[in-house]
């Protein structure tokens, strides 16, 4: 490989076990279990939130309910004290009375039955919206506790983080722009590391692709013997061969 390209590599390999060092460490803050809690919590204090908003709504509707069947009652409360009092004049009138008492009576019982399901849907609500409140409450207490031990395990990884983006940063600015491209490229389409070392056979000038493992045509393995680099025809990863 010419000393030139080899250091071209060479320094884009640094990079690479950097950027892995620094995945490793932030894979590490994703998968604690404080941020899974709160994840978790935070979720649930939302769908109590939204549980409450949702009583509420409901409660609303039901109290307009409630009033609208009380008026009617109120409304009509003499008439029917009236028509069970009153006494006909003649039988026409006195049937016309039953008829209309028998009427109200049936819309009072319908009133009532009405006035009932209001009644346990009124509970039902209170006890969702009861229920919905200590879920909150418990869900915001240990969203906050889990937030504390997250932040005091971010706050304990802080330093090393902070030196992997600086060593990064540093080493981008010398390495070749093309080479980095390509890099960044294999990166986007999850095929990581990018870049991998050939295995196989020195004297028979026969390799493999270090990331997926696939024998090199051979094309490649001369193109790889020859310049100490190639692409995988398989995977797309740059293909090493530092010597």
């Amino acid at each position: 490989m010419d000393e030139n390209v080899k250091q071209k590599f060479t320094k884009l390999i640094e990079y690479q076990k950097k950027d892995i060092e620094l995945r490793k460490l932030n894979a590490v803050l994703e998968r604690d279990d404080a941020l899974v809690s709160m994840n978790k919590n935070k979720r649930a204090f939302n769908e109590a939130k939204q549980t409450l908003v949702d009583c509420d709504q409901q409660a609303s509707g039901l109290l307009e309910m409630y009033g609208e069947l009380q008026k009617y009652i109120d409304d009509n409360e003499a008439l029917l004290a009236e028509l069970e009092n009153g006494v006909g004049d003649s039988e026409e009138e006195l049937e016309a009375r039953v008829k209309r008492l028998e009427s109200l009576k049936s819309k009072f019982q319908s009133a009532d039955k009405k006035m009932h399901d209001v009644d346990e849907k009124s509970k039902s609500v209170c006890k969702r919206r009861a229920e919905a409140l200590k879920s909150g409450k418990a869900a915001q207490q240990q969203h906050a506790a889990a937030r504390e031990k997250h932040a005091a395990l971010v706050n304990s990884k802080a330093a090393e983080l902070n030196k992997l983006k600086a060593e990064l940063e540093e080493l981008r600015n010398s390495i070749d722009a093309q080479l980095f491209g390509e890099y960044k490229k294999l990166v986007e389409d999850n095929k990581f590391p990018p870049v991998v070392n050939a295995s196989g056979d020195d004297k028979k000038n026969m390799y493999n692709c270090g990331g997926c493992g696939l024998n090199l045509p051979q094309k490649g393995n001369a193109m790889l013997k020859e310049n100490g680099y190639c692409r995988c025809e398989n995977c797309r990863r740059i293909i090493v061969l530092l010597k």
